[in-house]
């Protein structure tokens, strides 16, 4: 069966060079180890055909994605200066939209999910907003654990929880939480992380692994994810030996998305992409929708880049539509770049292709 996954585990590789040398077996045991026991035969037929249909650049794909993104909501508490919500005026026209109830309902998670039901592996809570804002998070996790679909989300986790939260949260039955902290002291975390509390986070951490052991659960695998600035390198070593003593299962190291090697990594990947006529796999094999039902192809910030609204209609008709063929129209091998969308273009650093030998 790990065998049958191997295609699935291989469209996540960019993610993979951005991760520090040492660790990447860990990252991939992590997503594995979550999604094989959600996996039925109609989700790997599903999931290979997926993979072949990418391959083949079938614009208008039978197969359905097997892993989406769904945002709980886009609002959150800290300004981490990497984010537009480090503004404070960003912040403040945010939660004048909707009068600041800007949170995914279970009855629209239940729209947008239904559809697909059958053929989805995994949902990653998670786009622009802090996932445990929305107090409702353990419902909706709740609800895509018992249509057997892995859950995850990445969270700062500085915030104030009771323990019968904690425990609601893990009886939910998350799969898996990775936790910002980029530092082992608070002077060093909130150089980046501006408004949080690394007491209150490790305080948080201990009550998850005080009520997995309550409740006798392996799950939710908590996992320290460390981004590595030129402020924290030096903590690197300490981690590697804090992380278990402080609760957490596993760490995992990135690069700051804004450093030289992190730019390097991700120009070299996309010039390989460019070079073999490779297809973009957001189109092909994952989606994103917003707390408002909103499907953005991909993980661009661009406003205009949306494909249509999952709570409103059903998210098949939107995945095989003539907006996402068009899009996938442009990665077509013989007519590659010919028809792709100008927001493409930009993120591919796609100004000109090598000639077809």
């Amino acid at each position: 069966m790990t065998n049958k996954l191997e295609p699935f585990a291989n469209k996540l590789s960019y993610i993979t060079e951005k991760l520090i040398n040492g660790n990447r077996i860990g990252y991939f045991q992590r997503h594995l180890s979550i999604i094989t026991k959600h996996l039925t035969l109609i989700k790997v037929i599903n999931l290979l055909l997926n993979e072949a249909e990418m391959l083949l650049r079938i614009t208008s794909p039978y197969s359905l994605p097997a892993y989406i993104k769904i945002e709980p909501t886009p609002l959150c508490q800290l300004r981490c200066k990497g984010c537009a919500q480090r503004n404070i005026s960003f912040k403040h026209d945010l939660l004048k939209l909707n009068n600041g109830k800007m949170f995914l309902s279970l009855e629209d998670m239940k729209k947008i999910v239904d559809p697909i039901k059958s053929t989805l592996i995994g949902v990653s809570l998670s786009l622009y907003g802090e996932p445990m804002l929305n107090r409702k998070i353990a419902s909706l996790i709740e609800y895509l654990h018992n249509i057997n679909v892995a859950v995850s989300f990445p969270t700062n986790l500085s915030i104030r929880f009771n323990y019968n939260q904690i425990i609601e949260l893990v009886k939910s039955g998350l799969d898996c939480i990775e936790v910002a902290l980029d530092g082992i002291t608070q002077e060093s975390y909130a150089k980046y992380r501006v408004g949080g509390n690394i007491n209150l986070i490790l305080e948080n951490v201990k009550l998850i692994s005080q009520a997995k052991k309550e409740l006798n659960s392996k799950s939710p695998q908590v996992v320290w994810k460390y981004v590595v600035f030129n402020h924290n390198k030096h903590e690197v070593e300490m981690v590697r030996n804090l992380f278990s003593t402080w609760g957490f299962d596993r760490y995992e190291f990135a690069y700051d998305n804004y450093s030289d090697t992190e730019i390097k990594i991700e120009s070299d990947i996309k010039k390989k992409l460019v070079n073999k006529r490779k297809p973009c796999f957001w189109l092909w094999n994952t989606t994103i929708i917003r707390w408002d039902g909103s499907v953005r192809p991909c993980c661009t910030n661009e406003k205009s880049f949306m494909v249509g609204n999952a709570i409103e209609n059903d998210i098949k008709e939107i995945w095989r539509s003539n907006v996402y063929s068009k899009l996938r129209k442009g990665f077509v091998k013989n007519e590659y770049g010919q028809y792709m969308h100008p927001i493409c273009k930009k993120c591919m650093g796609l100004y000109e292709l090598p000639k077809i030998v």
